[in-house]
């Protein structure tokens, strides 16, 4: 008889539950399943499937805020808020089509990025009303907010800055097409990715002058920090490895180490300080430490991984399967750290498998709320 795929995942699960016993997170997965226009949410004490949250069109992007989340509707322009008994409370259009948004650190603010009419729009937070509208001079591709109030988004060749506050702006023509891009955590450094030249360049806040360009052995696809920011992980197409640069010192590339195949997405926990990365064309997650710069787990997790979250408590890293429709989860403190794990690279394996609908492609972890 021929075994499938999830049913083989499912053996493999089910001995690795039988080795170790672990508690859940008490608080749920909230995931953009952009096959099913809707939300799929996942109890993280039971981990179950409890509720599919319709909000009418594809989701990309779930963003959790104080007592609520905000979900984005890219093809609609459209921000829904999520409350925490999971109801969609309240939708809240701010263009014809939306491409991204982030929330302020300080949760006042959201900012979005819109490529139809080329422009990035600041709103607030809790009424979702616009507070400003400024045109961009080329359509955006990526957007990244500062804890200090600025907001950066790259159009193509350029870079541009805003103050969120003043409206102020300041623009930096890049060597390359300018693509991913994220700020230091102390706001004073802006990192500026060009996949096309396979480089990395460092631009000063607010004045955008270029500090640093760091050639790559791979094209800049992804960009992860690690949990305390200082360490930068880089991984994208031409090379199997990540490219680790510390944005605090000397702005070098540190060290690239292997990493799996064709390294794609990554997340990091933060004790034990692992790096999960994701293979682009495969179907495994390869797990680095971080301290060692060690592989120490290679895991199936179903067809084709796009996006990896992690519990606070990093207990959990969570994989969203785009194909599959699963979300595959690895139970990261019963990660087995042995020679033998080093050397086979076999310490780790999946703890359960969870279908949440078709094509998920974001996920966002929030609390419970309090009883």
């Amino acid at each position: 008889m021929k075994m499938s795929r999830r049913e083989w995942l499912a053996l493999t699960v089910l001995a690795a539950c039988a080795r170790r016993k672990a508690t859940g997170y008490p608080g749920y997965a909230l995931i953009a399943t952009s096959g099913e226009n809707s939300i799929a949410a996942v109890d993280l004490t039971s981990f179950r499937l409890v509720k599919q949250i319709d909000v009418g069109a594809p989701p990309a992007a779930v963003i959790p805020a104080q007592d609520r989340s905000l979900v984005l509707t890219p093809s609609t322009g459209s921000v829904h808020v999520v409350d925490a008994d999971l109801r969609r409370a309240s939708v809240h259009r701010l263009a014809d089509q939306v491409s991204a948004i982030r929330l302020t650190p300080d949760q006042r603010h959201v900012v979005a990025i819109a490529a139809q009419s080329r422009e990035l729009i600041l709103a607030d937070a809790t009424s979702l009303n616009v507070i400003r509208r400024q045109k961009l001079e080329a359509e955006p591709v990526a957007l990244d907010v500062a804890t200090t109030p600025y907001a950066a988004v790259s159009t193509g060749g350029a870079v541009e800055l805003f103050q969120l506050v003043s409206g102020q702006r300041w623009r930096a023509q890049m060597p390359g097409q300018a693509g991913a891009l994220r700020f230091r955590a102390d706001g004073q450094l802006l990192l500026v990715a060009s996949p096309s030249d396979h480089s990395l360049t460092a631009l000063q806040v607010p004045g955008l002058q270029t500090i640093a360009e760091l050639p790559l052995g791979m094209a800049p696809e992804n960009l992860c920090f690690n949990a305390d920011a200082g360490q930068l992980f880089v991984s994208g197409e031409g090379m199997d490895a990540v490219a680790i640069i510390f944005p605090y010192d000397t702005l070098e590339v540190e060290q690239t180490v292997l990493a799996g195949r064709d390294p794609g997405v990554m997340a990091c926990s933060a004790n034990p300080a692992y790096l999960f990365v994701a293979s682009h064309s495969g179907s495994d997650v390869c797990i680095l430490d971080v301290n060692s710069r060690k592989v120490i787990g290679i895991v199936e997790v179903g067809q084709k991984p796009v996006y990896i979250a992690v519990t606070p408590d990093s207990q959990y890293a969570l994989i969203l399967d785009e194909l599959s429709g699963d979300m595959a989860v690895i139970h990261i403190t019963g990660i087995r750290i042995t020679a033998e794990a080093h050397r086979e690279k076999s310490g780790a394996a999946l703890f359960t498998v969870i279908p949440v609908g078709a094509k998920p492609v974001q996920a966002a972890i929030v609390p419970k709320p309090l009883v």
